[in-house]
């Protein structure tokens, strides 16, 4: 018992220290392991982009156009892909919450949404969501929906490099150049792809390859208690 003593105290004085830390950043993000929360979601988000895309490029050559695949068919498959990534939504919110308590919070979920939708957060993705929405209305509307992909894959490749920046998750600035760069590649030579292929080497690939490179790198803490 005299050996295990002061063990606990450590980890009672370093728990009072991450949550002083907390009470000054006013965020305990920086203190959960993102990577290790996000990496499984990255990899089942990019194999069900792929998974979808290799279906529907399959049943494009099999029935010609998109509205030539019998309704029913093409309900099922959009609500599977609604309950998939709802299921990953899911996930990701109890790997957060499991993270969380790592650290010593007990977090409700309404909690963890406060601690995650900050004002800065806000700032910064609603302005750039609002012009993806508006480019690829504006694409589609003139007919140029073969430059939607990469264009989209441009912008949230940019957003997703400043949003680590914002949240120290300086491991998805990977996700991030691939999304910009394949984007910017795509978007010189879409009119040779086929949309879904587009999306698979912007999205699918992207998502797949941040996954490996995080299960592959050792953990990496992004907020320091020493640094506060």
């Amino acid at each position: 018992m005299d050996k295990e003593a002061p063990d606990l105290r450590e980890v009672i004085t370093d728990l009072k220290l991450i949550k002083d830390a907390v009470s000054k950043s006013d965020s305990i993000i920086n203190f959960i392991d993102t990577g290790g929360a996000l990496k499984g979601i990255l990899l089942a988000a990019g194999l069900l982009i792929a998974a979808f895309s290799a279906v529907f490029y399959y049943l494009l050559e099999h029935y010609g156009t998109f509205e030539a695949i019998p309704e029913k068919l093409r309900v099922i498959l959009f609500v599977l892909i609604g309950l998939f990534f709802a299921g990953v939504g899911f996930v990701k919110i109890r790997n957060f919450l499991h993270g969380a308590r790592k650290v010593g919070f007990d977090l409700t979920v309404f909690k963890l949404l406060e601690e995650l939708y900050t004002n800065r957060f806000v700032a910064l993705v609603f302005p750039n969501i609002a012009v993806i929405t508006l480019v690829s209305i504006f694409l589609d509307t003139r007919g140029h929906d073969l430059y939607i992909t990469p264009a989209v894959a441009i912008l949230l490749g940019l957003l997703i490099i400043s949003m680590s920046s914002l949240f120290f998750m300086k491991e998805f600035y990977l996700l991030g150049v691939w999304l910009t760069a394949t984007g910017l590649l795509t978007l010189f030579i879409a009119a040779t792809l086929h949309p879904l292929v587009t999306l698979g080497i912007t999205f699918a690939a992207g998502f797949i390859l941040s996954s490996l490179f995080l299960y592959l790198s050792s953990p990496v803490k992004r907020g320091s208690v020493d640094d506060q």
